[in-house]
């Protein structure tokens, strides 16, 4: 089976961010990549509240409101940062997920640089394309 970069289980959007690393100190590129990160999305959103809890053991859930949260993983350079509801049985939950969901695509998207799955072969690993944002 092939191995692929970890998405929240009931994520309504992902955004792929290719690349991050390619020089220096891996840990402290990291850190700055997870603060910006929070910080572009706390700017368009600002009910998004600080959070650091794991949801099993790849999905780091970094922000949180009331109604959904932001969960980020990492395998090989790539980068999945997810918009899940918080209750994925609360329509309300899902409801506000799917409304911000092209802002919060587009915003990662003209950020980074950023791919879009387009499938997976049969050993289960994903195939991407470059996003032209």
């Amino acid at each position: 089976m092939g191995r692929s970069v970890s998405q929240h289980r009931h994520a309504i959007e992902t955004v792929f961010i290719h690349n991050l690393f390619e020089d220096g100190d891996a840990d402290f590129e990291w850190e700055c990549f997870m603060d910006d990160l929070k910080y572009l999305l706390q700017d368009k959103y600002p009910s998004l509240d600080d959070c650091n809890r794991w949801m099993d053991n790849e999905d780091h859930i970094i922000l949180e409101n009331r109604r959904g949260k932001i969960s980020v993983s990492e395998y090989c350079g790539l980068v999945a940062v997810c918009l899940a509801p918080r209750d994925p049985d609360e329509p309300l939950d899902v409801g506000w997920c799917h409304t911000v969901a092209r802002g919060f695509s587009a915003l990662l998207n003209k950020s980074y640089d950023s791919l879009r799955s387009i499938g997976r072969f049969s050993n289960g690993e994903q195939v991407f394309e470059r996003v032209n944002a």
